[in-house]
């Protein structure tokens, strides 16, 4: 803002919306310029003219009008008013000087003409109806100096010595004016330009904001996206978890705790087929696998195969390798999945051992025809760990519970053996009492004899 802005904003709200604002300083400026005129043309009158000194103090009084109606807000009105004062000014005075029957002044003509472009120096383009309701109506005011002059006529003016029809003055006061006027609005149009490239760059500059916080937003989004989907997976899996844990401590019977762990994780996963093998120990051999639990399962394919070495097939491999096997793209004819269209090769095979503290104790074989998301093949991991150690804890507690059955075995049979060896020793005392009778009743026999004997 230049030093006449400032000026002439002393006053104003700055909350004024920024159209409407520049315009009231552009007609605060204005009525400032035609002060300068005003007051020419009042010293003039009182030169020359002092009969009709009071249309420039009109004027002048019109200028502080529309300056105090500007500090009150009534921007509409005040410019208004600037348009209608100036103008009305001019022509009346200039009406006063022209004699009846003469034509009007050429230089009092110009200058009313330049007041034609107030109106669209101080509206707006979009205040259009101002703009030419304005124009029209200062246009009949200046053809109104035809009539008027015939009709506004002083006695004490002397128009033989004022009267100058082809004075110069005039003209050159309303090329100046026209300047001035050309000068504002040629402002106007630059501040409108300056106005437009400033916004264009700050409706760039606030696009790129926006497409960049439109990007941070996208990505908080996303990661709020996956954040909740990863807490609705840990919740799926914890819950799950505690399923299959309340099913193992559940169910004490280890064949019966397979099967049903097959068909649990048939459902939960949606899978088509599972398959468990369990471990066989084989101190000759070596330790093989043994089918013992399906699911929606080919039979034929292990009919006559029950037993599967170390390392035969993927499912021995994955029992001697202690990792898991997943296949994405499934051989044709590995593993058929039967439905009612008939024999379907699987989309998805996975093979996990079921591994606890670096011990394999059998292999878990599925098939889809969906793959399966990440946190589902971790919980079938988990899943596997943990039947694993399910199975290493009751194999335990039944090698215990026959140690302990062997324990109580051997412990009644001593118990056995412990009374008969007490029935023997009874057996054995009463044995050496009796010798010990007879040993005592022949050794008085015979000293009874030798003492006959004597």
């Amino acid at each position: 803002m230049n030093i006449f802005q400032q000026i002439f904003s002393i006053g104003l709200d700055k909350n004024i919306q920024g159209i409407t604002r520049e315009k009231v300083i552009t007609s605060n400026q204005f009525a400032f310029y035609l002060t300068f005129f005003q007051m020419f043309y009042l010293i003039l009158s009182i030169m020359k003219v002092p009969v009709l000194m009071q249309w420039p103090l009109m004027g002048i009084l019109g200028n502080l009008i529309v300056l105090t109606l500007n500090h009150l807000r009534l921007f509409q009105v005040s410019r208004v008013i600037l348009c209608l004062v100036p103008m009305s000014v001019v022509i009346i005075y200039n009406s006063f000087l022209t004699p009846e029957g003469a034509n009007p002044r050429t230089s009092g003509f110009i200058v009313a003409m330049v007041h034609l472009l107030i109106p669209f120096l101080i509206f707006d383009v979009r205040e259009k109806k101002y703009q030419w309701s304005l124009f029209i109506l200062l246009a009949c005011f200046l053809l109104s100096m035809f009539k008027l002059q015939d009709v506004l006529n002083d006695p004490l003016i002397d128009y033989e010595t004022l009267y100058a029809p082809n004075s110069t003055r005039g003209a050159y006061l309303g090329l100046l004016g026209m300047g001035i006027l050309m000068l504002l609005m040629q402002r106007e149009r630059m501040r409108y330009r300056l106005e437009s490239e400033r916004l264009n760059r700050e409706s760039i500059e606030r696009n790129i904001e926006l497409e960049k916080s439109g990007r941070e937003l996208r990505e908080v989004l996303e990661k709020v996206q996956v954040t909740k989907i990863e807490d609705e997976q840990r919740t799926w899996t914890t819950q799950r978890l505690a399923e299959f844990n309340d099913l193992t401590r559940t169910v004490e019977n280890l064949d019966e705790l397979i099967d049903q762990s097959t068909s649990f994780l048939a459902k939960v996963l949606d899978l088509n087929q599972v398959a468990v093998f369990s471990r066989v120990e084989d101190k000759e051999r070596g330790d093989y696998l043994r089918r013992q639990s399906v699911y929606a399962y080919d039979r034929k394919k292990y009919l006559n195969s029950n037993k599967i070495e170390q390392g035969e097939g993927l499912i021995g491999q994955c029992f001697l390798e202690k990792k898991p096997i997943i296949l994405e793209d499934v051989p044709s004819g590995y593993l058929n999945i039967s439905s009612g269209l008939g024999d379907i090769t699987a989309s998805f095979v996975a093979i996990y051992p079921l591994k606890a503290y670096d011990k394999v104790e059998g292999v878990i074989e599925i098939a889809s025809f969906k793959v399966l998301e990440k946190y589902k093949l971790e919980f079938l991991s988990r899943v596997c760990e943990s039947l694993a150690i399910t199975i290493l804890n009751k194999l335990a507690s039944e090698k215990l519970k026959e140690l302990l059955a062997i324990s109580q075995q051997q412990a009644e049979q001593m118990r056995s053996q412990e009374e008969e060896m007490r029935q023997n020793l009874e057996e054995m005392q009463a044995t050496q009492e009796e010798m010990k009778r007879n040993e005592d009743f022949y050794q008085t026999e015979l000293s009874r004899i030798r003492k006959e004997n004597q």
